[in-house]
């Protein structure tokens, strides 16, 4: 079962439809991802939707990823970032997007720079002078309630970037973390919720999170320090429904 199956269910059923009008409207999508394998978890699901349909959804790394094993004696920090970033670019190929239509913006991992800081600043100017190529009508991040610093970066992130572009941008959220939240259907308050059904992707969404090797076996020799995506975080791709909201 997958992490928050309740808070799931009951916010699903106030769930409106995004159909693939809505999808096309809102195209083309930019998705900001913290981590490389966030980009599957959250909207994977959309992501393989519009890829499919040929709108050519962008995505945007936040992290190098280099600080989820810290303790292995043969992974340095700088080959578990060039291993992530070949992770996420064979998990987005599954799921239909090509490198053209991804960026690393190569934040420190767990150690996002401040708002307003010079390194922050640049990643803003950076996203806005990629998204001038494609000009997004839709924007995609994580929910503002995730309790983790590089989510929380991507969502102020985010928030600024959509202040900057225009026209401006219809943003949404995903949930990653935000599942374990005690109560969360208090939590997203007056947030439209919207619900994108996907039980055609599923296998598509499960291919592209085992292309994660780094997050999801046994592949680095740290099993004392090292993350791996729980089963029941994993569990999400299964999911027949996913789920964005559209802050009140």
């Amino acid at each position: 079962m997958a992490v928050g199956q309740g808070a799931w269910s009951r916010v699903s059923r106030r769930a409106r439809r995004l159909d693939a009008r809505s999808i096309r409207s809102l195209s083309p999508w930019l998705i900001l991802a913290p981590h490389q394998d966030d980009e599957t978890l959250g909207c994977g699901a959309l992501i393989a939707a519009a890829a499919r349909m040929g709108l050519r959804p962008r995505v945007a790394f936040l992290t190098d990823g280099s600080a989820s094993h810290q303790g292995s004696p043969t992974w340095s920090p700088k080959r578990l970032a060039a291993a992530r970033r070949a992770e996420a670019l064979d998990a987005l190929a599954v799921l239909g997007v090509p490198p053209a239509d991804i960026l690393f913006l190569d934040w420190p991992d767990a150690a996002p720079p401040p708002p307003g800081s010079p390194r922050y600043r640049a990643a803003l100017e950076r996203l806005v002078g990629w998204a001038a190529g494609f000009r997004p009508r839709g924007l995609l991040s994580p929910w503002r309630g995730e309790d983790h610093c590089d989510h929380e970066a991507a969502a102020r992130l985010a928030a600024d970037l959509a202040r900057t572009l225009r026209p401006p941008l219809k943003t949404l959220d995903y949930l990653v973390w935000g599942w374990a939240q005690r109560d969360l259907p208090a939590a997203l308050g007056r947030a439209t919720v919207w619900g994108l059904p996907c039980r055609d992707t599923a296998l598509l969404r499960r291919r592209a999170l085992a292309c994660h090797l780094t997050q999801t076996s046994d592949l680095i020799d740290d099993a004392r320090q090292g993350f791996r995506v729980p089963a029941r975080l994993a569990a999400l791709t299964a999911r027949p429904m996913e789920i964005y909201l559209e802050p009140a």
